[in-house]
C-alpha cells in the first residue's frame, strides 16, 4: 500500500515539473513600462516623463519587431503624454490607434480625441 501512494507522488512531482520547463510565448512586451512609470509617478519632472514617454515608443517598436500587439492602454497613454505636451495631432493619431487595437476602449478614446480636436481649434 505505501509503495502505491510513493510512486503516485512521484508521478505527481514528475508531472508537475515537466509543466514548469513547457516554453510559453509572450502575448505582450512590456519593455521597462513598471520601471518608468513608477519613477514618472514618484518624481514627476521632465525627465522622468521623457524616459517614460521613450519607453512607451519602445514598447511599439519593439512589439512590431518582435510580431507582438502592443499592450493595452500603450498607445493611449503615449497619446495622452502627447496631449499634454500640446502636440494634439500626434496624441489623436495615437488615441486612434489604441481606439483600433483595443474596440473596448473606443469610446474612452473617441473622448479623447474629441478633447484635442477641441484643444486644436482653440490654439
Amino acid at each position: 500500500m505505501r509503495k502505491k501512494g510513493i510512486s503516485i507522488s512521484f508521478l505527481l512531482f514528475v508531472l508537475f515539473s515537466l509543466m514548469g520547463c513547457a516554453t510559453t510565448e509572450k502575448m505582450y512586451y512590456w519593455g521597462d513600462y513598471s520601471t518608468t512609470l513608477y519613477a514618472a509617478r514618484k518624481d514627476a519632472n521632465d525627465e522622468s516623463l521623457l524616459k517614460h514617454k521613450n519607453t512607451l515608443e519602445n514598447i511599439i517598436t519593439e512589439s512590431e519587431k518582435r510580431n507582438l500587439r502592443v499592450p493595452p492602454g500603450v498607445y493611449g497613454e503615449l497619446g495622452y503624454i502627447y496631449f499634454r505636451q500640446n502636440n494634439n495631432d500626434t496624441a489623436v493619431k495615437y488615441f486612434e490607434m489604441e481606439a483600433r487595437t483595443y474596440p473596448e476602449s473606443r469610446v474612452f478614446m473617441e473622448r479623447l480625441t474629441q478633447a484635442a480636436k477641441t484643444k486644436n481649434t482653440k490654439n
